[in-house]
């Protein structure tokens, strides 16, 4: 099972849907499915109605051969093309910080959300941003046009990752605006580093991380629960 080729492998999902609670058989959508790996574990494990989603055509092709009795489809998070209140819960794992825009994802997510419904983010981050990282910021945001969203359907333009990273401070910022609770956030240093480690020692250079940083603003991973309101 390709799960463990991520931090924290199938283990954090467990948790994170055991922490949910959600009902069966509750509808989920997998955003960034790959190859399909947890949309069947979740579907076999939990009893969910899942549907897996990915940009990669060739992804999906791949899922659809391996896991013929589960739904999945080629689209974009950051664009999703469902009816509001479609689902319990949007799982993102590693895959956030590989958006252009994830507050546009973020949105996108609590449309498609029913009310009382969960968002499972796990992904990299960096703990302690640095003076430069925030200038980097400030620098992209500047060459981009100022813009204020009126609809789930309008993308939102914010910049809130540095080298493959992301600093949490605008996906807090827009919780907060969506009036999702942030149900559990947590710190998964030690996932990230078991996953580095076994990689090397494997001699995989395959990677969903940039290379790791120096000092205190070393990149990291969190996982984090946010809940639509009722």
């Amino acid at each position: 099972m390709d799960n463990e080729m991520r931090p924290g492998g199938v283990e954090i999902t467990k948790y994170a849907f055991d922490a949910c609670d959600l009902p069966r058989p509750a509808k989920i959508l997998d955003i960034g499915c790959g190859y399909g790996d947890t949309a069947d574990y979740l579907k076999r494990e939990f009893g969910f109605s899942v549907t897996g989603m990915d940009n990669s055509a060739d992804a999906i092709s791949r899922a659809k051969e391996k896991y013929p009795g589960t739904d999945f489809i080629e689209g974009d998070g950051q664009w999703l093309d469902f009816d509001s209140l479609s689902f319990d819960c949007l799982l993102m794992e590693c895959v956030l910080s590989l958006m252009s825009n994830p507050v546009e994802a973020i949105h996108e997510a609590y449309c498609a959300l029913k009310k009382g419904g969960y968002l499972i983010v796990h992904d990299l981050y960096l703990p302690y941003p640095s003076k430069d990282d925030y200038e980097v910021l400030e620098q992209i945001k500047k060459a981009k046009s100022g813009h204020t969203p009126s609809s789930c359907s309008e993308e939102i333009l914010s910049i809130c990752t540095v080298d493959g990273a992301i600093i949490m401070d605008t996906i807090f910022d827009t919780l907060n605006e969506l009036e999702l609770e942030k149900v559990l956030f947590e710190d998964r240093k030690a996932d990230l580093d078991s996953y580095v480690a076994s990689m090397v020692f494997n001699g995989d250079d395959t990677k969903c991380y940039s290379e790791p940083r120096q000092g205190k603003s070393k990149m990291s991973y969190f996982l984090l629960i946010a809940r639509k309101a009722e």
